[in-house]
């Protein structure tokens, strides 16, 4: 497991090698166009890396959710941490793109390594290696941190779009939780399978049980699906789960940590299992 030291390490060793060019007025016409076809790719490339992970990360959170049992959730769970060790470890995706790409790279990585070490923290507290008064604060930090990391990003993203005229794709506007609601359907034809439409559709079959209700992977002929992006209904509250922080929640749910304690009147972020929390006013 790659050790917080070695994390911090990887933070400070991420550089802005490469500066941003301006495109001069004595450039042609062409070569300005490849200049600003480079800054969409670039951002197309770095969008797609990091909005991997993240639903990655995501999935492993839905089959936590689903485990039938204790020994099911440890085996996901060291899964999951694995596999964000991993991706904190792939940077070369990344590496060698442009100055103000690289500027987003540091909010977002950084980001990316405090959600790591916040799970760190979750374990030796579960382990009863922390205190409950020393987790809270890790918590609380922890929060604060990305919450302000995140704002760098989404200003950094937009001073990007704004000075080299590219467009967000999907992926980046996942990163920025700006996904626009596609209102979606699909009707099941003869032949139709639960995964044959999620591939087509760039979604997955857990996704789509859990969008429609659905209890089993049989489908009707004529049946119609809400795809991702559909309006759905927004759950009124939230049962804490063993293991659930404030910050995992507002993640879940979609709503922050700040409205989650204002909702709820919680005077700290301690919460315990089984408590319910309000998810609107």
């Amino acid at each position: 497991m790659m050790s917080k030291k070695a994390i911090a390490a990887t933070v400070i060793a991420t550089s802005l090698l490469f500066s941003g060019g301006v495109i001069s007025p004595s450039e042609t016409t062409v070569s300005a166009a490849t200049k600003v076809s480079s800054y969409q790719t670039e951002l197309n490339t770095f969008a797609a890396h990091y909005a991997k992970i993240l639903r990655t990360v995501e999935s492993y959170n839905v089959k936590l959710d689903k485990a039938k049992s204790e020994q099911e959730a440890i085996r996901i769970y060291d899964e999951y941490l694995a596999y964000f060790e991993k991706a904190l470890d792939n940077v070369a995706p990344v590496n060698g793109l442009n100055a103000d790409i690289q500027k987003m790279d540091v909010h977002i990585y950084d980001s990316l390594v405090e959600m790591y070490n916040l799970e760190l923290d979750t374990i030796d507290y579960l382990n009863g290696d922390m205190t409950k008064a020393n987790y809270d604060k890790a918590v609380v930090a922890a929060t604060k941190f990305i919450d302000e990391q995140e704002a760098l990003f989404k200003k950094a993203a937009n001073t990007y779009k704004t000075k080299h005229r590219v467009t967000f794709s999907r992926d980046m506007l996942y990163l920025l939780d700006q996904e626009p609601a596609q209102g979606k359907t699909y009707t099941v034809k003869k032949g139709d399978t639960l995964y044959r439409i999620a591939k087509n559709n760039k979604t997955t079959v857990a996704t789509l049980k859990k969008l429609n209700n659905l209890k089993s992977d049989s489908l009707k002929i004529g049946q119609v699906l809400k795809l991702p992006g559909a309006p759905v209904s927004t759950p009124s509250t939230y049962k804490v789960q063993k293991g659930d922080t404030l910050y995992s929640i507002s993640k879940k749910v979609k709503v922050s940590v700040a409205d989650l304690k204002k909702i709820n009147n919680l005077k700290s972020d301690r919460i315990h299992p089984g408590q319910i929390l309000k998810l609107k006013k």
